[in-house]
C-alpha cells in the first residue's frame, strides 16, 4: 500500500473502513501528528541521541530536501501571489488532493488563519532544538510550464516563488539555505538564474512530473550550460511521484538527465528514484524498476563527480524496499546526501518503523526511541532514524549527513 492509496482509502472511506479493512494498515502511530513541542529531557539525554550525534560536526548538516509549505494567508493581493495552492485541494470534487492538503499543514503543525507565518514558526523551532550549525534548505518550486514556457496555473498543484523562499531564509539565516525553482523552458530562464545565483540560491529545485519539465528536452540546453557556468546544482526528482498529482510520469526517468550531465551540471537524484518503473532506452525500451536506472547512471564512469543520490523519503513504505541496495553499495556511499523530504516525515501514516524491523533495517529496542522524537520533532527523527539504519553492519556514514561541502 502506497502514500497515494492509503490517502485514497481515507478520503473515500473514512478512517473507520480502514479499520474495518483491517488492522495490518492502520498507521503504527495513528494518523494525525499532535505537534508536540519542547523535546523532554529524557530523549535529550537517551544513549541514543549522543549515538546518533557522535562523529557528526552539526555544522556541516543541511538537511537538502525542505518543502516551504503555505496556502498565501499572510498576503493580502491575491493576485501573483508568492505562495499559492491549487484550488481543487479544497474541493469535494478532488477527495484525494483535499486529503493531501489536510496532511501537509497538519504535518508542518500550522494554524488556521495564520499557516504560512505557524509553519515556518514551526520550522525555525524544529531546527533550534538540533545541534548548533545543523541548517534547513528551504524550496522555492516553480509553476508547471507549457511547451511555449508559458505560466500554466490550471495544472499546477503548489507555487512557491523564489522571492519568497529568499525571504524566509535571509530572516533566519542561523537556521536556513534556499535552494531556487527555475522552470529551463522560460524565456527569462537564465537571467532568473544568475539573479537566484547573486541572491544566495545554493542549488535548482525539479519536479518534472509536477512542474512539465522534459529534462532531455533540447530546450533546456542554453540552461544547462548556464547551470554549469555558475556551478548551480539541479535537485531533480526520480522516479515515481504520488504526492503531486498530474504531468508526465516518464519526465522523471533518471536517463533524461544525461544531457545535463554531459554539459557539465552537478546532478542531484532525488530520493534515489526508489519508487516506480521507468523505460531503459539502452536495453529495448522494457519498462524496469526506476532505481536500477539510478544505479546504471551512479555506475557510469564519466558522471562520477557530476552525479549524487538523494536518501530522503527513502523511509516511507513505498520506498523503504531500497534501503538494503543502498547501504549494500557502500561504494556509492561518498555520492550520497541526505535529505529529509518534510513535512513528508510528520505525516504519520507513510512511515512505518514495524517495516523497517521486520526489514531486518532497525533494531526494535530503538522503535520507542523514534517514535516518541517524531512526535515532538519529525526533523530530527528522520535524521535519526536514517542513522540508526543497518543491514549486516553496513549504516550510511557522518559524510551522508554532511552536505554543506557540496552546496556551499
Amino acid at each position: 500500500m502506497n502514500r497515494r492509496q492509503f490517502l485514497f482509502g481515507l478520503g473515500i472511506t473514512g478512517a473507520s473502513g480502514l479499520i474495518y479493512a483491517g488492522s495490518k494498515f492502520w498507521p503504527e502511530q495513528g494518523l494525525i501528528n499532535p505537534c508536540l513541542s519542547g523535546l523532554p529531557n529524557d530523549l535529550l539525554e537517551n544513549p541514543l541521541m549522543q549515538q546518533i550525534w557522535q562523529g557528526i560536526d552539526a555544522r556541516q548538516v543541511w538537511d537538502s530536501h525542505v518543502h516551504l509549505v503555505g496556502t498565501g494567508d499572510s498576503q493580502l493581493n491575491s493576485e501573483n501571489r508568492d505562495v499559492w495552492f491549487n484550488p481543487n485541494m479544497d474541493s469535494n470534487w478532488h477527495p484525494i488532493l483535499k486529503v493531501q492538503k489536510k496532511f501537509y499543514i497538519n504535518g508542518t503543525c500550522a494554524t488556521d488563519g495564520n499557516i504560512d507565518l505557524s509553519a515556518v514558526q514551526r520550522m525555525v523551532q524544529l531546527t533550534a532544538e538540533m545541534p548548533a550549525g545543523f541548517k534547513l534548505m528551504l524550496f522555492a518550486f516553480d509553476w508547471f510550464h507549457d511547451e511555449n514556457g508559458k505560466p500554466d496555473q490550471a495544472h499546477s498543484i503548489f507555487h512557491i516563488s523564489n522571492e519568497y523562499a529568499a525571504k524566509v531564509a535571509s530572516e533566519h539565516s542561523p537556521y536556513f539555505e534556499w535552494v531556487a525553482s527555475i522552470h529551463p523552458y522560460r524565456t527569462d530562464a537564465i537571467d532568473a538564474l544568475e539573479k537566484v545565483k547573486t541572491q544566495g540560491a545554493r542549488a535548482i529545485k525539479w519536479l518534472p512530473q509536477g512542474m512539465g519539465i522534459d529534462p532531455a528536452n533540447a530546450k533546456c540546453n542554453a540552461f544547462y550550460t548556464a547551470c554549469a557556468r555558475l556551478n548551480m546544482p539541479i535537485i531533480c526528482h526520480t522516479g515515481r511521484e504520488s504526492a503531486v498529482q498530474g504531468g508526465n510520469q516518464d519526465d522523471a526517468n533518471p536517463l533524461k538527465l544525461r544531457r545535463a550531465l554531459d554539459a557539465g551540471v552537478r546532478i542531484v537524484l532525488a530520493h534515489c528514484a526508489s519508487d516506480g518503473e521507468d523505460i531503459d532506452y539502452d536495453i529495448g525500451n522494457k519498462k524496469i524498476k526506476s532505481f536500477n536506472l539510478f544505479l546504471c547512471l551512479m555506475e557510469a564512469p564519466q558522471y562520477k563527480n557530476l552525479l549524487f543520490g538523494e536518501i530522503s523519503a527513502i523511509t516511507l513504505m513505498n520506498h523503504a524496499w531500497a534501503i538494503q541496495p543502498l547501504l549494500e553499495r557502500t561504494d556509492l556511499h561518498s555520492r550520497l546526501l541526505n535529505g529529509s523530504d518534510y513535512p513528508l516525515p510528520a505525516i504519520l501514516p507513510i512511515v512505518s518503523l514495524k517495516q523497517l524491523v521486520r526489514k531486518n533495517l532497525l533494531e526494535e529496542s530503538h522503535a520507542d526511541f523514534l517514535k516518541s522524537i517524531r512526535l515532538y520533532n519529525p526533523i530530527m527523527f528522520d535524521f535519526a532514524l536514517k542513522r540508526l539504519l543497518r543491514f549486516e553492519g553496513s549504516a550510511f556514514p557522518a559524510s551522508v549527513f554532511e552536505t554543506k561541502k557540496f552546496f556551499a
